[in-house]
């Protein structure tokens, strides 16, 4: 049995009209907004941030210094990324079948940084001294095949116990009073590494050849082979994590500092 439409009063009508009118607009200014957000230039992603939210401080440029079990004094620069003084000289026997590795990098952080990351900034601090730099417009930094190399605490005690003598005691004892922060490598990102470098269209290949091989001894690197445009390092530390607990010295002064950022 068919039934018979309800009779709406105007009044009713009216406020329903604009009831669904200032729903639209709402919904198509709400629409412009995330149109507006969607579209707005966002802060390029760097490196330093990318390992930062993972636990992990930047090493400009990558290196082999600093390794799982290492002693070293560490600068935190403004940055975001850290610099290491080396301490104490490791013998290499001594972190025989400590150090594991591991192929098991975060899916999200591999896919982060095995993208072309925009590192002229970082490096052209680094290159500051090198003849022609205003020829290079860009330099991005490419990581391939990176691993975690880490160490047990277990290890990490054992290893400071038998490094904490004699000179390496002294060298310790030495940077805290000075007011150094002075601690142990947990584990790196270890990967290699390559630097692209987009020169100005008006450099000769000359200049261009000249100026990749300078960039590349600057960074202890080497000239990518049958590349003018790229120097590169195979299995080297971008990334350091620290055990969070200072070395501490019942003989030296000064104040304790942790191995993480203030």
């Amino acid at each position: 049995m068919r039934r018979e439409k309800s009779v709406v009063l105007p009044g009713k009508v009216v406020g329903r009209g604009w009831f669904w009118l200032s729903s639209g607009v709402f919904v198509a200014i709400a629409l412009v907004m995330v149109a507006v957000w969607a579209g707005y230039p966002r802060k390029k992603q760097t490196i330093t941030a990318i390992l930062s939210e993972t636990g992990y401080f930047e090493v400009v440029p990558p290196s082999t210094f600093g390794g799982p079990g290492t002693i070293n004094t560490i600068e935190y620069l403004s940055s975001g990324r850290l610099e290491l003084h080396p301490t104490c000289d490791v013998d290499p026997d001594l972190l025989v079948n400590k150090i594991q590795k591991s192929r098991t990098v975060d899916r999200d952080l591999k896919q982060s940084l095995e993208k072309k990351l925009d590192v002229s900034a970082q490096v052209r601090e680094k290159l500051s001294a090198v003849a022609g730099m205003q020829q290079v417009e860009a330099v991005n930094l490419k990581l391939e095949n990176a691993n975690i190399l880490l160490i047990s605490d277990e290890s990490l005690i054992s290893t400071r116990n038998a490094l904490l003598k004699s000179e390496c005691e002294d060298a310790v004892t030495q940077n805290i009073s000075s007011g150094g922060v002075v601690c142990q490598t947990r584990s790196v990102l270890e990967a290699d590494v390559v630097y692209e470098i987009k020169y100005r269209k008006k450099i000769s290949m000359e200049e261009k050849a000249k100026l990749t091989s300078e960039i590349a001894a600057k960074l202890d690197l080497d000239v990518h082979e049958g590349a003018e445009d790229k120097v590169s390092g195979s299995q080297l530390f971008f990334g350091i994590r620290l055990s969070p607990n200072p070395i501490v010295m019942k003989t030296a002064a000064g104040e304790v500092n942790p191995c993480t950022r203030k």
